[in-house]
């Protein structure tokens, strides 16, 4: 058998090694422009959506602003049909007093 040294076998592991090494570096790179461009996503989609939510949170305090007044303006109309028809019944002939030996019995 022949033994083999250390010089033979050198350049066997350095294109190992190299091609080891060599894929380490490009899927490290590969990683962070991959994470770099995931951040960035996810930081545009934060500003969008809070924009969303500002201009969703904007037209619902509009509408229910406008609906409260609507609101407003029924209740006082309300008042005023309760008020004349409360003027109303007190035309009305009011009935006998009712007196204490009436009830007593």
């Amino acid at each position: 058998m022949e033994t083999v040294t250390l010089v033979d076998l050198a350049p066997i592991l350095g294109i190992v090694l190299g091609s080891m090494l060599a894929f380490t570096t490009a899927i490290m790179r590969y990683q962070h422009v991959d994470s770099t461009k995931t951040r960035d996503l996810v930081y545009e989609l934060i500003e969008t959506s809070s924009r969303e939510n500002r201009e969703l949170i904007e037209k619902v305090h509009l509408e229910l602003s406008s609906g409260l007044g609507e609101v407003r303006g029924g209740l006082g109309e309300v008042r005023e049909r309760l008020a004349r028809i409360e003027g109303y019944l007190e035309r009305w002939p009011k009935p006998p007093p009712h007196d204490g030996a009436a009830e007593a019995a």
